[in-house]
């Protein structure tokens, strides 16, 4: 600041003065419009954040079943809260930047791509996943166009390029110019659009899509280069069969071998599907064992498969030890593994979507009650069998399809000694309301979890080879909170309990 001093000396030196308090007064105004649009946009984004909390308060597990309320969520609490905290005075930076728990960005990831393989699994369309349709009895905010293109670009950078095509058509539809909070511009959807259109072998669009980029910025490099590009193609025709292939295997969905394609079509169905010849072969009964655990209260048991043989158990746990298990393991949560043959070791994969724990029958009697059912149900002992599993699945969780057993390996990798998990006992500990069943390959099986109810089967002959008929897989969960526990039950001291037989399908 300059000053100027005996100015009251001159009035001509006074009437100067205006100039300066004029501009002064102009920068004041522009510094007050642009303060009106940063409080109005903060303003806006508490009434989002308010009406959000009013409608997960005292009901979150369902506002949270539905997966594109936790997507809106996580995006609020790792992009949307750190353009605010930019926004905001000193005072209010040091309070956000306290130690809360904040998702981080790999959540928001993880939970997008969990909506991509809901959506390929149960064929929604990108209209009704954008408006919240997935749900009709809670229904979630629709998405913008910033939040299409941030799904749009997951799937462009897993170079799934049929769903990123449309959700940037998607984001294009609903991007609007005059929305000041927008983060992404409409030439950024158009340069996706483009290229997903391209690497999907619709030339003739990408080019009309990269002239609708030249429009807006004449000077865009990669558009200008593409445009040649696409044009020559065209023009010659010297897009071979061969080289529109290649494009096209690029473009191949995410998991679209025959296997992962016969599992999402076990997981759109409502049933089993079964010839008279198998139904035939079916049962219901009371089953006690002349087990003293079971004499006076026989569980219910329904026979869903004959080869290989499944059971159902239906209401065989208690709501109260369901409740006791899941309140033991929740804290104890952490990312489920898979085993690593090369390392001996857990690992994460993105094909296993939950958290999960173990439990021994010595943390609680709720558990030890449940290994005695089952010692007593199945007729094995559980003395070699491995502590209870407990499982939660997370946003769209799911485990593509795997059997039990373990691979006896040539170099002697996972060698127990106990020997191989010779069945499995399944327990349900939530009703899910659309999702997440069981689905088992080699018989058309879809079990629709059930809270109290539990699945058996054998993972191997009595032959003691492994049954690959077994292979199952856990449907991706769209609406609701899965949980479940496992029980593998291991070969040693199961001699006389299930003798070994020559007959290797038995």
């Amino acid at each position: 600041m300059c000053v100027r001093s005996e100015v009251f000396t001159s009035i001509a030196h006074v009437i100067q003065l205006l100039d300066t308090e004029s501009e002064l007064a102009k920068q004041l105004k522009i510094y007050l419009k642009n303060e009106h649009a940063r409080l109005v946009h903060i303003e806006k984004f508490l009434s989002v954040i308010n009406n959000e909390l009013s409608q997960a308060r005292g009901k979150e597990e369902q506002y949270f079943s539905n997966p594109i309320n936790v997507y809106l969520f996580f995006k609020h609490l790792t992009t949307e809260w750190y353009h605010i905290k930019e926004m905001t005075s000193p005072d209010i930076r040091t309070i956000i930047h306290r130690n809360w728990l904040f998702p981080s960005l790999e959540d928001l990831t993880g939970t997008g791509t969990s909506l991509l393989r809901l959506q390929d699994t149960y064929q929604f369309t990108t209209s009704q996943m954008a408006n919240g349709e997935i749900d009709l009895k809670f229904r979630s905010q629709k998405l913008t166009s910033d939040e299409c293109y941030h799904i749009g670009h997951l799937a462009y950078t897993n170079n799934d390029f049929h769903y990123a095509l449309m959700w940037m058509q998607e984001a294009l539809d609903r991007f609007d110019e005059k929305n000041k909070r927008a983060l992404i511009r409409r030439i950024d959807i158009l340069d996706h659009l483009s290229n997903a259109t391209f690497q999907e072998g619709n030339i003739e669009n990408a080019l009309a899509l990269t002239e609708e980029m030249l429009a807006i910025d004449p000077n865009h490099v990669q558009a200008k280069a593409n445009k040649v590009y696409y044009a020559s193609l065209i023009k010659s025709q010297t897009l071979s069969k061969d080289q529109r292939e290649d494009y096209l295997a690029s473009s191949e969905k995410v998991g679209s071998n025959e296997l992962n394609e016969i599992c999402k079509a076990l997981c759109r169905q409502n049933r089993a599907k079964l010839s008279h010849k198998h139904q035939a072969k079916l049962f219901c009964r009371y089953r006690h064992n002349n087990h003293p655990y079971l004499i006076l209260r026989p569980v219910k048991e329904e026979q869903l498969f004959d080869e290989p043989t499944i059971l159902l158990f239906h209401d065989v746990v208690s709501d109260t030890d369901i409740e006791k298990i899941k309140v033991l393991a929740t804290p104890q949560l952490r990312r489920s593994l898979i085993a690593n043959a090369t390392t001996n070791t857990g690992t994460p994969v993105d094909y296993r979507v939950s958290k999960s724990t173990w439990l021994s029958d010595r943390v609680s009697p709720a558990v030890a009650r449940l290994s005695r059912l089952i010692g007593a149900v199945t007729n094995l002992t559980m003395e070699t069998a491995e502590d209870l599993q407990v499982l939660n699945y997370g946003v769209g969780g799911y485990y593509q399809p795997h059997a039990d057993f373990f691979q006896v390996l040539e170099n002697g990798g996972f060698t127990f000694k106990n020997g191989n998990r010779i069945a499995t006992w399944l327990t349900y500990m939530s009703d899910v309301e659309f999702g997440g069943a069981t689905v088992f390959l080699a018989v058309d099986g879809h079990i629709v979890p059930k809270k109290r109810s539990a699945v058996f089967w054998y993972n191997m002959f009595a032959s003691g080879e492994v049954d690959y008929r077994t292979a199952h897989a856990a449907c991706p969960v769209l609406i609701g909170n899965k949980w479940i526990a496992t029980k593998w039950i291991h070969e040693r001291g199961q001699e006389f309990r299930r003798p070994c037989s020559l007959d290797s399908m038995l």
